[in-house]
């Protein structure tokens, strides 16, 4: 099926009133879990590539293996840049051919330091400039969400949360597509119980025009989830979720296979390190994992 934008997948959520998920691929195995799983729930689906990846591997091979499988697919599929922190970034991944991007301009590139809200707007509108031009959809993030192992510290937790004037006044200069908020969430593991501030959520969605995105949605209760949806969450991005995932499954046949082979001779162990044994349950595991977010969002049977 044809790639689509960002923005198309939005307007169909929109009428909807559910939420597309966005989950990050950083190999062929959570790719194809991925796209597997929104093929199972005949889902629309974004699939993204963060900005950190490339710490991981070549762009280029993993944005070649993933075109390759969403030319593939049964369902519209928007790849999509995930937290982009510079222009830079953003235009090698236009250049890859995303028909989504997202710049970060919320935080300098170090993913720890706050930029202010005026570099933040600077930095949107010339990102949105340049992928307009090529019908690219841009996101961008206002507010403060915490980051994997670098809280990001406001002395007043209000602070941290997006503004509801001041977001309505972004969207307006920079011509944004979608908005990630602040609404209580972080990326990462929740220490305890994470609280969605539904009310702030509201006020957001009734001053701007614009799809809103949620990140950090791994540990949210459903209940909860199911509420932001209503409130107008139209993009809730998941990575943490298949990380554990992945990690509890590749333990699991470990251990299992080590008790397998405990008394087996040298050349009987040999069969012991297939290393598909261990990839072929985690991604079962991850796409297990997508088709159940899939189902909380509401987005099955809307491709």
């Amino acid at each position: 099926m044809p790639l689509v934008t960002s923005k198309e997948l939005m307007q169909n959520a929109e009428r909807g009133g559910y939420a597309v998920g966005a989950f990050n691929a950083i190999n062929m195995e959570t790719a194809q879990a991925i796209i597997g799983a929104a093929e199972d729930e005949k889902s629309p689906l974004i699939m993204q590539i963060t900005q950190t990846t490339m710490n991981y591997t070549e762009p280029e091979e993993l944005v070649a293996l993933v075109f390759a499988l969403v030319e593939k697919s049964k369902v519209p599929i928007a790849v999509h840049l995930d937290h982009g922190r510079s222009f830079e970034i953003c235009m090698r991944f236009l250049r890859f051919g995303f028909t989504s991007v997202m710049i970060d301009g919320s935080l300098h590139e170090d993913g720890k330091t706050p930029r202010s809200y005026e570099e933040n707007i600077e930095i949107t509108k010339k990102v949105v400039d340049a992928a307009h031009a090529l019908g690219v959809s841009v996101e961008a993030e206002l507010g403060r969400l915490g980051q994997i192992g670098a809280e990001i510290e406001t002395g007043d937790p209000g602070k941290a949360l997006t503004d509801p004037e001041q977001a309505k006044e972004f969207v307006d200069i920079t011509g944004v597509d979608l908005l990630a908020v602040a609404i209580g969430t972080t990326h990462g593991l929740y220490r305890g119980t994470p609280t969605i501030v539904h009310d702030r959520l509201e006020a957001i969605n009734k001053t701007v025009d614009v799809p809103l995105v949620m990140h950090g949605g791994t540990g949210v209760p459903d209940d909860a989830v199911v509420k932001a949806v209503q409130l107008g969450i139209r993009k809730i991005n998941i990575d943490t979720q298949m990380r554990v995932a992945w990690y509890d499954a590749t333990r699991k046949v470990i251990e299992e296979t080590e008790k397998e082979f405990a008394s087996l001779d040298e050349l009987g162990q040999v069969r012991k390190y297939d290393i598909r044994k261990l990839l072929a349950p985690a991604r079962q595991a991850v796409r297990d994992t997508v088709r159940e977010r899939i189902r909380v969002f509401g987005s099955s049977g809307k491709a």
